[in-house]
């Protein structure tokens, strides 16, 4: 009999000590959250504050941090591809102009693979597998090999 008063005792602190701690967390999870808020509506446009300035704890980069980085980089030339929307359909033009660039590379450095004639031409091989493929049908150039490792030669040569 009394051990099992003694057991209801223990359970009963055993509760009220971790319900406290959870009343405790939740005060401190939401004075984090308002200091956080305040503290990025202060700051206005510039970068929010990073988790770690909060809570101590690093959890990721800060925020406004990749674009400050980017920014200081010296941004390529815009390629064609990146003057259109994404999932914008290219030109019939645009596709021309791409094939005959193509083909004047693959002419000059026959045998490269797609991902070395993309770093040549300035695209990518995403944007590349268009105009091989009329230059194939084409058959203005010949593919030798078999996925990455295929590689492109003029025809005739």
């Amino acid at each position: 009999m009394t051990l099992n008063i003694f057991m209801d005792n223990v359970e009963t602190q055993i509760k009220s000590r971790v319900d406290s701690f959870v009343s405790e967390l939740s005060a401190l999870v939401k004075k984090a959250a308002l200091e956080a808020v305040t503290n990025a509506l202060k700051a206005g446009d510039s970068a929010a504050p990073s988790v770690a300035k909060t809570t101590g704890k690093k959890r990721g980069p800060v925020p406004g941090a990749a674009k400050a980085a980017k920014a200081t980089k010296a941004a390529p030339a815009p390629s064609a591809a990146s003057k259109r929307k994404a999932g914008q359909k290219r030109s019939p033009d645009e596709i021309a102009k791409t094939t005959d660039r193509l083909l004047q590379y693959i002419t000059k450095n026959s045998g490269q693979r797609i991902e070395e004639i993309a770093k040549g031409v300035g695209n990518s091989t995403k944007e590349l597998t268009l105009p091989v493929k009329k230059l194939l049908s084409d058959k203005k150039i010949q593919a030798k090999g078999e996925k990455r490792a295929t590689r492109y030669f003029v025809s005739g040569k």
